[in-house]
């Protein structure tokens, strides 16, 4: 930021605050019949209220002083040409924005960005605002993600056909993606309760019995989930860190299913919402559109590892 700027921006600042210090008692009683009147559900605000008020307009006070110090003295651009932020920025490109799957020379960056970016909005949310009740519009559409996912892979087959690859290689890609495909269904399915949620069947025979009483599977295990989930978001991320920073494969199959370093973000969060299943089945249900979506992407436009695969294949064939 330039001097000038950083200097008149702090003396602002330091100028606010001083002034909202003097007025405070002036504009503190119309804030608390404003705060009453249209911010409380009763038009109540008791004196504990009032003082969380009161020590919440000194704590924002403060923290604008305390900016206005910051920029005045110029302390951010002493700061910056103290630390190694290009180094830093350069190794987060070099760690999660390279992609060798796909030809498109920004994808990597971008699936960080929205796959971190959505992660954090969701956290931020439910820190701001708490958890929501999820027997409404989130528990009835999130699953549609997971359709959405399994159709994506589903037409990655019509980019597949295209590639130059071995029948070997292209067989076991095929099978992957059925694969993965049925597991996204075989989640919306339970998620749905097998079309229950939509169409009201009724609970029938065995189901009866499952702590829900709803046609679904997973919940005849609904005391266990807690646990399962716990040891699933850290176990994934355990492992899926081993594969990004420690034994990092250069084999097409694993590069193309094994989630790419580009979602470290997304599975750190998830590991640390396995507390709340109901959140963590939200995060994955983002993760699904995530991951067949960029699967999709790196067979329609394959990078380095396709040709390298592809040259391989046909060594083996002269």
């Amino acid at each position: 930021m330039n001097r000038q700027i950083s200097i008149r921006f702090g003396i602002s600042a330091i100028a606010l605050s001083v002034i909202l210090l003097f007025l405070f008692n002036y504009f503190f009683p119309e804030l608390v019949v404003l705060t009453r009147t249209y911010l409380t559900p009763d038009n109540h605000l008791n004196e504990v209220g009032v003082a969380k008020l009161r020590l919440a307009l000194y704590f924002m006070t403060a923290c604008i002083f305390l900016l206005g110090v910051v920029f005045a003295f110029n302390l951010i651009n002493k700061l910056m040409e103290r630390l190694p932020l290009q180094q830093w920025l350069s190794d987060i490109r070099r760690i999660f924005y390279h992609d060798p799957l796909c030809a498109r020379k920004n994808m990597g960056k971008h699936f960080f960005l929205i796959s971190s970016g959505v992660a954090i909005l969701i956290h931020f949310l439910v820190l701001t605002f708490g958890r929501p009740e999820w027997e409404g519009s989130i528990d009835k559409h999130s699953p549609l993600l997971y359709l959405v996912a399994a159709i994506l892979l589903l037409v990655s087959f019509a980019p597949l056909r295209k590639l130059e690859l071995s029948s070997k290689v292209r067989k076991k890609i095929k099978r992957g993606l059925i694969l993965v495909a049925v597991f996204f269904v075989a989640i919306y399915g339970e998620e749905v309760n097998w079309g229950q949620q939509y169409f009201e069947i009724e609970t029938g025979g065995l189901f009866k019995l499952n702590y829900q009483q709803e046609n679904s599977l997973h919940n005849f295990f609904n005391p266990i989930f807690y646990h399962v989930y716990s040891f699933v978001g850290f176990a994934s991320f355990i492992i899926l860190s081993y594969f990004w920073f420690v034994n990092k494969s250069k084999g097409l199959i694993i590069n193309l299913f094994v989630p790419p370093v580009g979602f470290y973000v997304l599975f750190l969060i998830m590991a640390g919402s396995t507390y709340a299943t109901e959140l963590y089945e939200l995060y994955f249900a983002v993760l699904s559109v995530l991951y067949a979506t960029r699967i999709f992407l790196c067979l329609r436009h394959p990078g380095e590892v396709f040709f390298e695969e592809a040259g391989d294949s046909q060594e083996s064939i002269n």
